[in-house]
């Protein structure tokens, strides 16, 4: 379901005449861009650059760290060049409370949310590092911890090639074919092919401010927050170099025949269960509770633009600033993540099944 959540906040003369200093001499806030402002990794809200966490829900905030007297353990945040290497900690370890709280501290994670995230038994990466040689320093300070971790290069996932995305699917006998969105193509899969099944939810923000501007002022007409929240699905087949994607508001769930739903909870919750009955794939649905931690790993994408307002009769001196911000690209690195995993656990029940045929066939 997409929610949107509008606010406007036109701002009078007496507005703007209660943002002048105080008579008295007290001190008056200090206002902010709107490029100036935070984006919480976890409710997408803006928050002011000199806070630490959220207003809103408490989340830690990703800038929060370049502030005075913060440090942080993790590299620079740039997603697009990708010589990083990766350091995960291994699926379904066990983390002793102190450990916890020394990790929460050293990367700069609430500790609540670091044992929700361990207590999934999913693979966790907590932090990436330029070089391999930096990677391995880390495992090993990890180690002494009690917690076992290991490195896996950024550039072995291939989220550069983006997903197939599927508007409808079919079942055969042997298999199922997906038909594409753009092209209306038909793919096919066996179902000993298909061998994970990624879900999450995409939420995207974005803030429009509209300002007029004179000589050496800049007063503010109009504010503007749209949040769009959508599930999302990922489907693995080993014959396929990138995963076939599900909207699940923007998919034809007649496949499922007599056990389609009124909703489309329920219509994914059917559709789990089929492909599960027909295949060995796993089902992963541990994103929403590892989110808070992949902030701090990979950051959400943030663009601003300026344009001329398109408010009725605007002047010439009236613009328009726009901030955004989504989580897809986070969840498609997660996503690629789990199946160069899944990928590496399938290859090996193979050599083991191989060799115990040679031994017993």
């Amino acid at each position: 379901m997409i929610g949107i959540i509008k606010q406007e906040n036109r701002l009078s003369q007496m507005d703007q005449s209660s943002l002048a200093p105080p008579a008295d001499g007290g001190t008056q806030l200090k206002r902010f861009a709107p490029d100036e402002m935070l984006t919480c990794p976890i409710c997408l809200r803006a928050n002011a650059p000199t806070r630490g966490q959220c207003m809103y829900c408490g989340a830690q905030l990703a800038d929060s760290t370049t502030l005075p007297g913060r440090e942080t353990d993790s590299p620079p945040s740039d997603t697009t060049t990708d010589p990083s290497v990766l350091v995960v900690c291994r699926a379904g370890i066990s983390v002793s409370d102190a450990s916890v709280d020394e990790l929460a501290a050293r990367f700069q994670l609430k500790s609540a949310d670091l044992l929700v995230a361990l207590a999934t038994g999913a693979p966790l990466p907590l932090s990436r590092r330029p070089s391999t040689d930096e990677a391995n320093q880390l495992i090993g300070e990890l180690e002494n911890l009690g917690v076992e971790s290991y490195a896996m290069p950024e550039a072995e996932l291939g989220f550069e090639n983006p997903p197939l995305v599927i508007r409808a699917v079919g079942f055969e006998t042997n298999g199922l074919f997906g038909t594409t969105k753009h092209r209306n193509e038909r793919r096919f899969g066996t179902w000993d092919d298909l061998g994970l099944i990624v879900s999450g939810r995409l939420i995207a923000h974005r803030v429009e401010v509209d300002e007029k501007r004179g000589r050496g002022s800049v007063k503010n007409l109009d504010r503007r927050e749209l949040t769009e929240d959508q599930s999302v699905v990922d489907i693995y087949l080993r014959s396929f170099d990138v995963p076939w994607r599900i909207f699940v508001n923007d998919f034809d769930f007649s496949c499922l025949g007599d056990l389609k739903g009124l909703t489309a909870f329920d219509n994914i919750k059917a559709l789990r269960e089929v492909l599960a009955a027909q295949s060995q794939a796993v089902w992963d649905d541990s994103y929403s509770r590892l989110r808070p931690i992949l902030g701090n790993v990979w950051p959400l994408e943030s663009t601003s633009s300026e344009s001329r307002s398109r408010r009725p009769r605007a002047s010439r001196n009236e613009v328009s600033k726009v901030t955004a911000s989504d989580n897809e690209s986070q969840f498609t690195r997660y996503s690629r993540l789990l199946w160069n995993i899944r990928l590496r656990e399938l290859e090996t029940q193979t050599v083991s099944g191989d060799v115990a045929g040679k031994i017993f066939g």
